[in-house]
C-alpha cells in the first residue's frame, strides 16, 4: 500500500515542541532530525516496514515518539512516562495527524 510519505520538517517541528512542552529544554533540533531520519527512513526504515505490512500504524508512531523522547531525555533528566498524560495525548494526536492524516488504527 503507498500513501503519501509524512513531511520531514513537520516531524522535527513536533519533535521541537515535545522537547520545549514536555521536557522543557530548548529542542537539540539537529539531533531530532537524524534521530527522525533514522527511525523513518533510514536504517529503521520504519516507513517501509509499515508500507510492507511489518508493523502497525500505533506501533509506527510509538516507535517515533520513543525515539523522540530518548533523544530529549538525556537532557531533561525526564521520560515519556512521567509526563502528564493529556499532554502525551495531545502529542500523539499531532503525531498521528503528521503521519496520517487521522487517528492511528
Amino acid at each position: 500500500m503507498s500513501r503519501p510519505s509524512p513531511s520531514r520538517a513537520s516531524l522535527v517541528e513536533a519533535a521541537c515542541r515535545l522537547a520545549r512542552e514536555l521536557h522543557h529544554i530548548t529542542p537539540p533540533e539537529s539531533e531530532l532530525r537524524e534521530r527522525i531520519e533514522y527511525v523513518m527512513w533510514g536504517r529503521k526504515r520504519a516507513w517501509d516496514c509499515l508500507e510492507d505490512g511489518l508493523i502497525t500504524e500505533v506501533e509506527l508512531r510509538q516507535l517515533l515518539i520513543d525515539h523522540i523522547d530518548y533523544e530529549c531525555a538525556h537532557a531533561s533528566g525526564h521520560s515519556w512516562p512521567e509526563f502528564d498524560p493529556d499532554a502525551r495525548q495531545r502529542f500523539i494526536e499531532l503525531i498521528d495527524q503528521l503521519l496520517f492524516g487521522r487517528t492511528a488504527i
